[in-house]
């Protein structure tokens, strides 16, 4: 695979959920893909996505922003490492948070998702203050 279509790919599955197009989201994807949240809840295979999006629009879930800070790729591994600036709603609770993905493709599909999630806002570290919390 070549990084073009790797960005290509990753940018249409991140239209999907923008769009909340579940046609989109699908056509991206293997069909034993796994995608593993930031937050911890991993989905098994498209039939497990499709339960997990039917959720997602019966919370009235919409992404507000899912924006690519930084995109780079491995040709060798098919894998891209990803920054993001997310915020969505869910049952009327708002989320906003940055992250990292790493993506794996095979056979110019998203085979496996990973995200993380930064736990607090990156700020200047004081050098007379050690704050780990």
């Amino acid at each position: 695979m070549i990084e073009k279509f790797a960005v290509d790919l990753t940018q249409q599955y991140i239209s999907g959920w923008k769009s909340n197009n579940l046609a989109m989201i699908i056509s991206c994807l293997a069909e034993n893909c796994i995608v593993i949240e930031s937050h911890g809840p991993t989905y098994h295979g498209i039939s497990e996505i499709e339960l997990w999006f039917k959720f997602w629009m019966e919370a009235n879930s919409k992404v507000h922003k899912w924006d690519i800070l930084s995109f780079c790729f491995s040709e060798k591994n098919e894998t891209a490492y990803l920054e993001w600036d997310f915020a969505c709603i869910s049952k009327e609770i708002e989320y906003a948070l940055q992250g990292l993905s790493i993506i794996k493709y095979t056979e110019n599909k998203i085979a496996f998702i990973h995200e993380y999630r930064m736990t607090h806002p990156a700020y200047r570290w004081k050098r007379e203050q050690l704050n780990s919390a």
